[in-house]
């Protein structure tokens, strides 16, 4: 029996090659989401992250893809955690709502806010902000997360024979409209994202200088910019690219470095 298993797993990956293909998972944007089982009032060892925990995670990712600034204008790698405490309804566009003003309170700046709503199908009705009862007993789990500009990413799970088109246009039209009032309601808190990041946070200031001045920043042997970062307090990186990147707590002394990098530059040429 295992024998047969193994040449049918052999026949489906080979009728589908792209599930055997590499993946390499972007690092600009970490979401981890736990859900323990007291959240539903279960008791249970922990031993390892659950499906659940893995797409919930990925769903609010997939959000946020392209809500944060690419990385060369914002070079950072940003991590958020979601711990639920206690669950009855979709945890993972909760999850959305919060990450969305964590962002934005942490001075991440966010292209706009975004917000996520679950929909059910409960005898012949749609309900919006299902519960754990509607969620169980219904016959659709529909979460539409989004900004007011449009759709960032959807996950459908439906327990009946299928749904209608027209079904599907309601639930998208009856997602907007509870994404309007959660934004607005977010925005009585949090408008939009604070200009400056936190004080703890090391700031980083990233810009391109011609590749064959490279070498004056880092002179003989290394001289001026271990100088550099003797005297600033600085990391200074240089990449092959001609990018250079400064890293500093203090937005005076990253400024100084940098300064100090177009002074060198300048009277080198």
């Amino acid at each position: 029996m295992k024998e047969v298993r193994q040449e049918l797993t052999k026949e489906y990956y080979a009728e589908n090659p792209q599930l055997e293909e590499e993946f390499v998972k972007d690092l600009h944007f970490i979401h981890h989401y736990n859900f323990p089982s007291f959240a539903v009032n279960e008791i249970a060892s922990y031993r390892a992250v659950s499906r659940r925990e893995i797409g919930h995670g990925e769903l609010v990712e997939k959000t946020f893809d392209h809500l944060i600034p690419p990385p060369n204008s914002f070079p950072y790698t940003v991590r958020a955690v979601s711990e639920v405490l206690s669950s009855d309804g979709s945890s993972s566009q909760a999850s959305i709502c919060a990450t969305s003003l964590s962002l934005m309170a942490a001075g991440v700046p966010l292209i706009r806010p975004a917000t996520g709503i679950a929909l059910g199908l409960f005898e012949g009705q749609i309900y919006s902000d299902i519960n754990g009862l509607e969620d169980k007993l219904g016959e659709m789990d529909f979460k539409i997360a989004g900004t007011e500009k449009g759709i960032c990413s959807v996950q459908l799970d439906v327990k009946n024979q299928g749904i209608s088109q027209e079904l599907i246009k309601t639930s998208l039209a009856k997602a907007r409209q509870a994404r309007i009032y959660l934004l607005e309601e977010m925005k009585k808190h949090i408008y939009h994202p604070r200009p400056n990041l936190p004080i703890q946070v090391i700031k980083c200031r990233r810009f391109v200088v011609e590749k064959e001045k490279i070498g004056l920043i880092i002179g003989p042997r290394g001289k001026t910019i271990n100088q550099l970062t003797e005297e600033t307090g600085s990391t200074i990186e240089v990449q092959p690219d001609g990018f250079i990147l400064i890293y500093h707590q203090e937005e005076d002394k990253l400024e100084q470095t940098y300064r100090a990098i177009k002074e060198i530059i300048k009277g080198g040429f």
